[in-house]
């Protein structure tokens, strides 16, 4: 009776919890989901306010800048009563609208009689349009506090809509008022919008105050021009300039939703958002579903796991059965396991913490060779190789401090005397008794890996020295191509600074210095390979003109041509651009090699070199009259080392390499290369690459030399005569003093002897080298050992350039170099630090006293605010970021020149065009920044004045 009492006051209080527990879990839900339901509103209202706001910003510098557009416009025409020139308004206009892109026309009306004064843009030219007049009226009855809005008018058949808007301008007391007219795309404006997502019922807007539609997404064309006055957007936003409104359903489309509006400074427009309602609680419907689904699984279990704890104490009585039962059969578990460790292949072993071991399974037979018994009673130093034995007590230590398992490879003696390379894998035994094995370990025969591992390494060493073998190779290559290359292209470039030169003979030098050009490509280019195969070539992005290339190509090769009795020709398609950008000196190179086979394999008749504008592309090509090749040969072409059959290159020679190649680099530059062939036929190789049109480049200081610096005493360090001769020409044509050292030790003793700017160091030199030399001066004290060293040599390999700087060598100029490279070498790195940044003179006075008269000093004081505010933020530190800087410079040059900034309006012009050139980056920073400073200098004197 009392056992039975207990049971029900046991059931009782489980029933009580579990009752109590699915009550509280209920309330606790439906609070939080209460809470939730706020928050999910009022993230909506945020999420809508804060892309009216980011709407509204943008809205506002399109209105700012439309607004700054009228007024110049208006100046403009007014200053055409003084004589001003239109073509220079136009193209001032041109250049404003050029940065807005939803402008699509500007006018300037006579506010009296509604007449057309001047019009650009657009298709009603300088006429106007029929609804001007009441945009006239509309801007003389706003004043000039904000900007007119038209209505919205349909463009042709298409869906295109664009809006007026209109400044009222009145250029002196007195005169006749101006209104300067903008027609503005709304299609431009209806894209923008189109790219934000508030969802798939999500809306944005943009209205006139009087809520006119403009701007709606998603786009319906038939409600631009409707109104929702009297709605409750237009009841929010009744005197506010911004704030959020919800609840009912949209005149539009009928979807309700949590909307906000923002009001757009200096024109009557409204920006407006909305989310939709419904998609806005779909969630936090969805939330209180899987609330209730949890709540009632969590209350099924908790019933179901009352129901179990009942049957669990009506079970109780059995529970001794059933562990005697258990009992037995752990016993019969043992013996099965016992069974499978005896008949595994892999060599089981317990052991204990101190090393004893309790079993060994029969399996050491097959691997060791001993039997279980005498593996037991082994010591493990006699049967583990020393080598080893470090690495298992490391292991074991690590498995005593609590990891659960660990691994060694290792050798282990064999019963006949040798090594068996083995596996071993050891884990605790969880729950191991006092006295009874902690560990259990397998091992399992490794050999044959260990055999393949050391193959692989043998292989991979191999493979390293062959590897080390070729660089050594190249490099040696390098240096006796590139020494006497330094002297030809070097006193060709002396030759052509002569202005005394005839005309024939500078011609001639000219030739030279080109074909000594393109053999420097050509060895560059055999360095390069297994970078070209890697991507890793860096191509240069630099104006040049096509004609001139394919021609000065044509003229290397015609040397060869003519003997042969060859007619070479050149044909440029009248389409292709004067100038493009790209890197000359790699096409160069596949022209070349193009030609010369072309030359190679025609033994008469005629070569053709062709340049053909293709949409966007060039496409080069050459034809030939020559042996042709069958169409089964094609695909051989272009594989390395690779020629048609082996009677080609017994009759021609030829490595096979130089189409490989070209093909490499033009699909760097993102091209495709391809023969057309037949044999007896002829061959046209063709390639095609993307070159952009652009600008001819700023003509450089006469003969290309860079702007004079102030002289500097230099040391060379050159064991070759020639090359002394060259350099020390070169560097004093420049105003430089030049000692000259004939080794590493003479350098050693010059520095020590007399103060230098710069030390131009070769690296192989008989006695001590450069190198050595190097890390002699740089242990010698202050100031002689901080001298800049910059090496000079035909060593130019990345491994190379490398052991330079870790010698404390500055830089480097490669042989042969070109005089540009050793200025600007010498500038970068010399002691003295060179010449100052110089700033030009960044103000026109008389524009900008023109532009204050025409557009009065209120207006002008702004816009000088705003150009200083622009200065303020652009120009900022960019490491490496060449097209950031000339983003920045184009950016400025309207903005500087409308204000009389030409100075710096040039500047920034200039910089732009040295950024796509590719010219230094650190000094276009400090020129910039130096005419930054001034120039807000100035601006803050222009406004207190």
């Amino acid at each position: 009776m009392n056992l039975k009492r207990s049971y029900r006051s046991l059931v009782g209080g489980v029933w009580a919890g579990v009752l109590t527990t699915c009550l509280g879990l209920a309330t606790v839900t439906v609070w939080n989901d209460s809470r939730d339901y706020e928050r999910t509103i009022r993230d909506a209202r945020s999420t809508a306010e804060a892309v009216a706001q980011a709407l509204g910003q943008e809205a506002n510098r399109l209105v700012s800048s439309v607004d700054m557009l009228l007024s110049a416009a208006a100046a403009r025409v007014d200053a055409h009563t003084f004589g001003a020139s239109q073509v220079y308004t136009r193209q001032l206009l041109s250049g404003l609208m050029g940065h807005i892109p939803a402008v699509m026309a500007v006018r300037v009306l006579d506010g009296t009689t509604n007449s057309a004064l001047f019009g650009q843009g657009g298709a009603v030219g300088g006429g106007g349009r029929p609804t001007d007049a009441d945009l006239v009226r509309a801007a003389l009855a706003v004043g000039q506090s904000e900007l007119a809005i038209g209505w919205p008018t349909r463009i042709g058949p298409a869906d295109a809509w664009f809006v007026s808007v209109a400044r009222l301008v009145v250029p002196r007391p007195g005169e006749t008022p101006l209104v300067a007219v903008a027609d503005l795309s709304l299609t431009e404006l209806q894209r923008l919008y189109g790219r934000l997502d508030l969802g798939p019922n999500g809306a944005i807007g943009l209205l006139r105050s009087d809520g006119v539609i403009l701007v709606r997404h998603p786009y319906v064309p038939d409600k631009v021009g409707r109104s929702v006055a009297g709605g409750t957007l237009m009841r929010a936003a009744a005197g506010a300039a911004g704030g959020t409104f919800d609840g009912s359903a949209s005149p539009i489309d009928g979807v309700p939703r949590y909307g906000s509006f923002q009001r757009v400074a200096g024109a009557p427009l409204l920006v407006t958002t909305g989310v939709s309602k419904d998609e806005t609680l779909a969630a936090w419907r969805e939330g209180v579903r899987q609330d209730a689904a949890v709540v009632l699984g969590i209350s099924t279990v908790l019933v179901g796991l009352g129901f179990g704890l009942t049957r669990a104490l009506m079970r109780h009585r059995d529970l001794e059965a059933e562990a005697r039962r258990a009992a037995g059969m752990l016993s019969a578990g043992e013996a099965r396991y016992r069974l499978l460790a005896e008949n595994t292949s892999e060599l089981i072993v317990l052991a204990h913490d101190d090393g004893r071991r309790s079993y060994v399974s029969p399996a050491v037979r097959r691997l060791l060779g001993y039997t279980p018994e005498e593996a037991v009673a082994m010591r493990l130093r006699d049967c583990l190789h020393r080598e080893d034995l470090a690495l298992l007590v490391t292991q074991a230590r690590r498995l005593a401090g609590g990891e659960a398992q660990v691994s060694v490879v290792c050798r282990i003696r064999h019963r006949t005397g040798g090594w068996v390379w083995v596996e071993g894998a050891f884990r605790r035994i969880p729950g191991a008794a006092p006295g009874e094995p902690a560990i259990i370990a397998t091992f399992r025969d490794v050999g044959e890996r260990q055999r393949h591992a050391r193959a692989l390494e043998e292989a991979r060493i191999t493979a390293e020295r062959a590897s080390q073998a070729k660089t050594d190779f190249l490099a040696s290559m390098s240096h006796e191509i590139r020494t006497p290359l330094n002297g030809v292209i070097g006193y060709a470039d002396l030759l052509l600074a002569d202005r005394t030169l005839p005309g024939r003979h500078r011609r001639y030098v000219d030739r030279i210095a080109a074909a000594g050009g393109a053999l420097l490509t050509v060895v560059d280019d055999i360095l390069d390979f297994s970078r070209i195969e890697a991507g890793g070539i860096a191509l240069a992005e630099v104006p040049f003109a096509p004609a001139a290339l394919v021609d000065n190509a044509a003229s290397i090769v015609r040397g060869l041509s003519e003997p042969k009795g060859l007619a070479l020709d050149v044909a440029i398609d009248p389409a292709v651009p004067d100038w493009v950008r790209g890197d000359p000196d790699r096409l160069r190179q596949i022209l070349l090699n193009l030609l010369n086979n072309a030359v190679k394999f025609t033994p008469a008749g005629r070569v053709m070199v062709r340049v053909e504008a293709e949409g966007g592309t060039l496409r080069f090509s050459v034809t030939d009259t020559g042996i042709g090749i069958a169409p089964e040969q094609h695909g051989r072409l272009f594989q390395r080392f690779s020629q048609v059959d082996g009677s080609i290159r017994r009759q021609y020679g030829g490595s096979g390499l130089g189409l490989a190649i070209c093909k490499g680099l033009v699909e760097l530059m993102g091209g495709t290369i391809g023969v057309e062939s037949r044999p007896a036929a002829g061959s046209t190789f063709w390639f095609r690459v993307r070159l952009p049109a652009c600008p001819a480049p700023v003509a450089e200081a006469a003969e290309g030399r860079p702007a004079p610096v102030r002289p500097a005493r230099l040391l060379l360090v050159e064991d070759v005569l020639i090359n002394q001769d060259l350099a020390r020409a070169v560097l004093e044509s420049e105003g430089h003093h030049v000692d000259v050292a004939g080794d590493g030790a003479a350098a050693i003793e010059a520095v020590r002897a007399r103060p230098y700017d710069l030390v131009l160091m070769d690296v192989q030199m008989p006695g001590m080298d450069g190198i050595t030399a190097t890390r002699t001066i740089r242990t010698l004290p202050p100031p002689v050992g901080t001298v800049p060293i910059v090496a000079m040599t035909a060593n130019v390999l990345p491994a190379q350039l490398e052991t330079f700087r870790a010698a404390g060598m500055d830089g480097h100029v490669g042989k042969p170099f070109k005089r540009a490279e050793l200025a600007a070498a010498i500038a970068r790195h010399r002691a003295d630090g060179g010449a100052s940044v110089a700033v030009p003179t960044l103000v026109d006075v008389d524009a900008f006293a023109e532009a204050r008269t025409l557009m009065g000093r209120e207006r002008i004081d702004g816009l000088l605010g705003m150009l200083a505010a622009e200065l303020e933020q652009r120009f900022r530190a960019r490491s490496g970021d060449r097209a950031g800087l000339a983003h920045d410079a184009h950016a400025m040059i309207s903005a500087a020149g409308l204000l009389g900034f030409t100075g710096l309006s040039d500047l920034c012009r200039e910089i732009e065009e040295a950024c796509l050139a590719g010219a230094d980056l650190p000094d276009l920073h400090r020129r910039i920044e130096a005419a930054r400073v001034a120039a807000l200098a100035q601006i803050q004197t222009l406004r207190a004045a």
